[in-house]
Formats: structure tokens, C-alpha cells, sequence
């Protein structure tokens, strides 16, 4: 069997025998590598270098793209935002439903972080393929949230919450176009990151509220198109891990949790991925420590297959490559450790 059809089968929580080892090294990755942060942002041959070739110093498993914001960039830029300057970004341009009027229809052939995306995902297939590409996306809730901004978003939901609900409704679509090309370009795992809309920013009510409906329809999209789909629970998602299993994903990226309980709870409905803490454990402990979180968390996680063993969030370029060693050789002593029951 081919390792990515290993990968995704333990996404799909088979059990593999294995132990996926998948840190989300995009800023990690380029740290490690002879180019800056903005030439690897500008030019992905730079980027693709940075990322295969830190894969393949450390062994790690997986590849991945940043984060797509095209939409943002697009519908957003040349607007004035919160700050009373001509946005670059497209961020926080939306502040009030008067505002609504101004955004700038989407255009694909606008869109310059999209084409540099799909060149990414292609370069990553081509000089590696055998691994999954993870791309990470904005979902149409993140998206309307980064055009309000984050603060401006929390305020209209207590006092203008069909402003949101009409914000998201008009980046759904595109964003839909965009997900399906770069589906089309290789992506073989889209990755939905939700730092500033769960349970340590917002209700449990409000998410349902703003979020699940919005998240179960962009979902049901990206699994018809045959792919497999990861949802990130940045932060504690403790009082509604529920609600992000009912939104249909293949598996969840957790932090903040008893990994225990959560396996218990949820684990066969969806896969884990998790959930080392990324700066207590694998920026400032020793490679003592990370062999024996990443141990503990394995041998916890991956009974009866469905875990990936990852940081808990972003890989910090401030890892020692010593930690990532002890992280990679926890994961197959587990599987020995386990044998065959993962």
C-alpha cells in the first residue's frame, strides 16, 4: 500500500499499523530554509523547496500549503479599513452593513493568491508524490469574520446578526470556486482552521448560531468533491466537540482536550489529530519531555487506529530539531508498542 493511501486510510480511521506523524510546519518549514519569509510568500518555488526539503531532513509525514485568503484580498482590497487606511490585505474593510455596497466583486483571474496556490500544490505532487498535500483554507464564516474583523464581528452578533449572516452568504460561493480548483490542482486534505471563532472566543449558542449551518453546507461541498477534510478546533472546543463532529469532517485537529475522553467520546466518528502542545511541549521542552507526551499521546490515541500524532497548532520555527526527533521516534515506538492495534 502507498503511504498516502496509508495516510488518508488512517483519516478515514482505519486501522493502518501506523502512526502518521503530520506537524503543520508551513512558518517552521521556511525557517529552516535559505529564503525569507516573504520570498517563500511571493514566489512558490521557494516555498515548495522549503517545505520538501525540511519533510525530508526531519522524515515527517505530509505537505502543506498556507493559508488561502484570497477571497479577502480580493473582495477587500483598496477599501479603507478600521484604521482608516487603503487596505493591502482586505482585512477589516466591512465594518458596518452600509459598507456591504463597496465590496469588490470576486474575480478568479483577480486573484493572484489562488493561481500561486494551485502552482504550489501541483509543485508539492510533483517532487513529492507519495505524500498528502494538506491545504489550508479559510471557511466562508473565517473569511466574513477577517473582512469585519475579528471584535467587529463579536459586536454585530449581539447587535446585528443578519449582517453577518449576509456577509457570509456573499463570500460562500466564491470561496466555493476557489476550494474546488485547488481540489482540482492536488489537494489531497483541506485543513479549516477556527482561531478566532471557537469555544475560547465564543458561545456554544453563538457557534450554532453563526458557524454550524454555514459549516455544515461548505463541508458537504468539499466532500463531494471526493477529498478528505480536516477541521482545526483551535483552542478549547470542549462544550461543543459535538457540534464539530455533526459537521461532517473526516477528522478534527484538537487541542485544549483530554485526549482520553475525547477518543472515548468521539473517536468513532472521526479521526484525531493532535494534539502535543506546540509551545510548553515542543518549542521549550526537552527532547525528553517531547518523547514523553508524544508516547503518552500515541499510545492513547492511536488504539484502533484514526490518530495522527501532531503539535497542537502550528509548528513554531523556534522548535528544536531535536524535538522533532523525539517526537517522529515516540510515534514508532508506539506502533511497536501497539502492534497492529493501531
Amino acid at each position: 500500500m502507498s503511504k498516502i493511501r496509508t495516510i488518508l486510510d488512517v483519516i478515514e480511521r482505519k486501522k493502518t499499523g501506523t502512526i502518521p506523524v503530520i506537524p503543520v510546519t508551513t512558518k517552521f518549514a521556511v525557517s529552516r530554509s535559505p529564503y525569507s519569509f516573504d520570498e517563500c510568500d511571493s514566489d512558490p518555488q521557494k516555498y515548495v523547496e522549503a517545505i520538501v526539503e525540511s519533510r525530508r531532513r526531519f522524515g515527517y509525514d505530509g505537505l502543506w500549503t498556507d493559508t488561502f485568503q484570497g477571497i479577502t484580498a480580493v473582495m477587500g482590497k483598496g477599501l479603507i479599513d478600521k484604521h482608516g487606511r487603503e487596505s493591502v490585505t482586505g482585512q477589516s474593510t466591512i465594518q458596518e452593513p452600509e459598507d456591504l455596497p463597496n465590496i469588490k466583486p470576486f474575480s478568479i483571474d483577480a486573484c493572484a493568491q489562488l493561481h500561486m496556490r494551485i502552482e504550489t500544490i501541483r509543485a508539492l505532487k510533483k517532487a513529492e508524490p507519495d505524500e498528502p498535500v494538506f491545504t489550508i483554507i479559510d471557511n466562508p464564516c473565517m473569511v466574513a469574520a477577517d473582512l469585519m474583523d475579528g471584535a467587529n464581528y463579536y459586536y454585530h452578533m449581539l447587535t446585528n446578526p443578519g449582517f453577518i449572516h449576509e456577509m457570509t452568504e456573499i463570500v460562500f460561493e466564491p470561496l466555493q470556486k476557489c476550494t474546488e480548483m485547488l481540489i482540482e490542482a492536488g489537494a489531497d486534505v483541506i485543513w479549516l482552521p477556527f482561531p478566532t471563532l471557537g469555544g475560547t472566543c465564543i458561545s456554544r449558542k453563538h457557534y450554532e448560531e453563526f458557524c454550524t449551518g454555514y459549516n455544515k453546507r461548505f463541508n458537504d461541498f468539499v466532500l463531494s468533491k471526493g477529498v478528505h477534510l480536516i477541521v482545526h478546533t483551535c483552542g478549547n472546543w470542549n462544550d461543543r466537540l459535538d457540534l464539530a463532529v455533526s459537521e461532517g469532517a473526516h477528522g478534527l485537529h484538537i487541542a485544549e482536550t483530554i485526549l482520553k475522553d475525547a477518543k472515548k467520546d468521539i473517536g468513532g466518528s472521526v479521526s484525531l489529530m493532535g494534539q502535543v502542545p506546540c509551545v510548553p511541549v515542543m518549542m521549550n521542552g526537552d527532547p525528553e519531555m517531547v518523547y514523553n507526551e508524544c508516547l503518552d499521546e500515541c499510545l492513547t490515541g492511536a488504539v484502533g487506529g484514526g490518530f495522527i500524532l501532531s503539535p497542537d497548532c502550528g509548528l513554531s520555527p523556534k522548535t528544536s530539531d531535536e524535538n522533532i526527533k523525539a517526537m517522529i521516534e515516540a510515534a514508532k515506538d508506539a506502533e511497536k508498542q501497539l502492534a497492529g492495534k493501531c
